[in-house]
């Protein structure tokens, strides 16, 4: 017997978000991959166009060749190096990734973990001790209770993000692409 394939139910909005987030992932994927690609060709042409200049050095061309192109791609790269991190060129985007990213936003990462949990909670419970009994003792052992369940979840969870900052909160389902 043979089975009839499935069906693709285009018109479920998960579905059309999955297959736009796929396309969209290998057009970044393709961008990406074509600029180092560009650049690689770009060295091997140039590499190829200043052997002419210097081969009436009497250099082999197979030891030549191989010597211009790294040559070449190590210039490319110090230029881009110069470019980007001296020049600080692309901050806007270098800032607005380290905002937007998913994972960065609301993860907590180990050492930001070593000081909630080694001197920043340290610090809360001797402050809760201190204190009198009343609101503020009562308000401060919340705070605590929820760093520590920070702490042990490894994120924020999106319900602790204060509301002018969920904007930046984004998880699987709500990705930029």
């Amino acid at each position: 017997m043979i089975q009839k394939e499935k069906e693709i139910d285009i018109s479920n909005k998960k579905t059309t978000d999955n297959i736009r987030r796929f396309i969209n992932m290998q057009y970044v994927k393709i961008k990406r991959t074509a600029a180092v690609g560009s650049m690689i060709i770009l060295a091997l042409n140039l590499s190829f166009s200043i052997y002419p200049f210097i081969k009436h050095r009497n250099i082999h061309p197979y030891i030549a060749i191989p010597f211009i192109f790294i040559a070449v791609v190590f210039i490319l790269w110090l230029a881009a190096h110069i470019y980007v991190k001296k020049l600080e060129m692309y901050k806007t985007e270098f800032l607005a990734e380290r905002v937007l990213n998913p994972y960065g936003v609301y993860a907590i990462g180990p050492f930001e973990e070593m000081k909630y949990r080694n001197m920043d909670l340290v610090i809360m419970q001797n402050l809760y001790e201190l204190l009198p009994e009343g609101k503020q003792k009562e308000e401060l052992y919340e705070r605590i209770q929820r760093v520590t369940h920070w702490c042990d979840l490894g994120y924020i969870p999106k319900k602790d993000f204060p509301k002018h900052l969920q904007q930046y909160y984004l998880t699987k389902d709500e990705s930029r692409l």
